[in-house]
């Protein structure tokens, strides 16, 4: 059945939330938590189309309402609120919030004092603001005007980058309504084509027109969504970091208060591909689902640099938390007290214990990147037994004066009502680390014992380089032809060769492609080098890929300096360079 086709709405809210993380940024879903219940008093009034106590429930609606009508063979949509109206509320305390997505109701009028509700109708709104929202209340309030597509905030004009209804059903979705009695469908694409006529997006910088429609049963759709919220914040240029930024020296409980979304258990533990991110082997989420599924809460990535380790452990949070998780990078300085806790000074002469990374947001994932970079077993030592499934005492009291106090004691599983010495992991905690292969061997090592605690997956480079490079192409210019049939490659064919000599992954391979497109406008990869073209790759390789060859031995230089003269087609003298450049980091 067509409406039984995949929706790529919820992959869309991971991969925006991921985008706002690093900026420090969050994004809400404004009446997402209230799933199909409106709350007390927000009851909706089938004979007018609107609700039943306008003056409540039109000050922070938890939905947006909108009426269709008949219009001779087509259909109309009308704003019942006649002009300017609040679309919900949103937590604007912490002044982090980048985007906010509004569930649509269409109420369908079937004939005087008569309308018809389906949910499955349903459409969402989104906006996208240039870095955060003002400082607000805990429900602050949007007000907008779909006859002009402006939008006030507080009172005063709140500008965005992007605006868009979200279709979240395919479009040849339909029900049955029943119109001055008589029986006629309404398809979901001619509810959003209708709201879409009459509502109106005024993006900064751009002209106002119709709001853009996105439909999220097709995967292009997903796509261009994506790509039009990447080119609108690039080309907006680059946003003052909201105060306080995310994670900036925020206490325990203001943190808390930051991050007020909550975390909302995903339907099955299944991850699904990660479509941004190129060169991964299906055999790497079979892995990972099959670690999972079997019951290991605890997922290893290793490989060589530069696969996607981290990007990959970041999609394996988001998706068991909807975006909820703590990624800290591994360093040689660690020591339990960092992830674990300590005692440390508290002021006054005091000391007390302090909880670590891991414990003080014990409610969800924590990804460990470089995780062999520190002392493994010194550093997350004390959760052997916890991994284990057994509680661990920690040697620190809770009251360090009195030596006869509690000592803080780590629980393998939640408890509801832990005690004041007592840590107890919320459901969703669990470890994600990473490890570059290249490096374990001069690194610090893991036991065996620590090892079986996680379901290890390998991410590999991909086999095929000439594929990856036209795949990755494709995605940065969707209306390039493609290569000509047998054209050949000669960076795909020089990446393969390093790969002969020490794996690297695709994203320094990404690193080269750039540098080579920002020295050469009309760089070609699927050709034989023009003159330019040679040196642009040349200095791409002096600039990216030689220093991950690092320590090659002296025969593995020369044959890569050899591949190189070979697929570029270099001459005599950018040969002599070549052999140096190799030369110089080979031992």
């Amino acid at each position: 059945m067509a409406d039984e086709a995949k929706i790529y709405e919820v992959d869309f809210f991971r991969w925006f939330k991921d985008r706002l993380k690093d900026k420090g940024l969050q994004f809400s879903q404004c009446g997402f938590k209230l799933k199909d219940g409106l709350g007390s008093r927000h009851g909706i009034n089938l004979e007018i189309g609107f609700w039943k106590e306008p003056n409540y429930s039109a000050n922070k609606p938890p939905r947006w309402l909108y009426q269709i009508e008949p219009a001779g063979a087509g259909w109309k949509a009308v704003n019942p609120a006649g002009g300017a109206l609040n679309l919900g509320a949103i937590n604007a305390s912490q002044e982090d919030k980048a985007g906010v997505v509004f569930r649509l109701v269409p109420l369908v009028r079937q004939e005087m004092n008569d309308y018809f509700r389906d949910d499955s109708l349903e459409v969402h709104a989104l906006f996208v603001f240039h870095g955060a929202t003002p400082q607000g209340s805990s429900a602050e309030p949007f007000h907008f005007d779909p006859d002009s597509g402006a939008m006030k905030f507080k009172g005063a004009a709140l500008p965005y980058l992007l605006a868009g209804l979200l279709g979240v059903q395919p479009r040849d979705h339909e029900v049955q309504v029943s119109i001055s009695g008589s029986p006629r469908k309404l398809t979901y694409g001619e509810v959003i084509d209708a709201l879409a006529a009459d509502i109106t997006a005024a993006p900064e910088g751009a002209a106002a027109g119709p709001i853009p429609v996105y439909d999220l049963s097709e995967k292009p759709e997903f796509e261009r969504l994506k790509k039009d919220i990447s080119d609108a914040w690039k080309a907006a240029g680059p946003v003052a970091p909201p105060a306080p930024a995310a994670g900036s020296g925020l206490d325990d409980e203001e943190d808390k208060a930051a991050d007020d979304d909550e975390i909302v258990a995903p339907a099955s533990l299944h991850i699904p591909e990660m479509s941004d991110l190129l060169g991964i082997d299906a055999a790497v989420y079979r892995q990972i689902n099959a670690a999972l599924a079997s019951g290991k809460r605890h997922i290893m990535l290793y490989g060589p640099p530069g696969t996607g380790k981290t990007t990959l452990a970041r999609h394996i949070a988001t998706v068991l938390t909807g975006g909820k998780w703590t990624l800290v990078t591994g360093s040689s300085d660690w020591s339990s007290q960092d992830i674990i806790g300590g005692y440390q000074p508290v002021g006054s002469g005091s000391v007390a214990f302090i909880p670590g990374v891991l414990l003080r947001r014990f409610d969800r994932p924590l990804i460990i990147d470089e995780l062999n970079r520190c002392d493994i077993d010194k550093v997350i030592g004390p959760l052997f037994t916890v991994l284990s499934g057994q509680q661990t005492t920690l040697p620190y009291r809770l009251d360090i004066e009195d030596k006869d106090s509690l000592q803080y004691v780590i629980l393998p599983e939640s408890k509801p009502s832990a005690a004041a010495h007592e840590f107890a992991p919320g459901p969703h905690w669990r470890l994600v680390a990473t490890i570059n292969s290249i490096d374990k061997a001069s690194l610090y090592q893991m036991s065996y014992a620590l090892a079986r605690r996680f379901g290890w997956v390998y991410v590999d480079a991909p086999r095929d380089t000439a594929g990856f490079l036209e795949a990755f192409l494709r995605k940065e210019d969707p209306a390039w032809a493609g290569p000509a049939a047998g054209a050949p490659c000669p960076l795909a064919a020089f990446w393969a060769a390093i790969n002969t000599v020490r794996v690297i992954g695709p994203a320094p391979i990404i690193d080269a492609i750039k540098a080579v497109q920002a020295m050469e406008e009309d760089a070609a990869f699927f050709a034989a080098p023009t003159p330019s073209m040679k040196e642009a790759l040349l200095d791409a390789v002096d600039m990216v890929l030689l220093p991950m060859l690092d320590g090659i031995v002296v025969q593995d230089a020369e044959f890569l300096a050899g591949k190189a003269i070979e697929v570029f087609g270099l001459d005599t003298a950018q040969g002599e360079r070549i052999k140096a450049r190799m030369a110089s980091v080979a031992v």
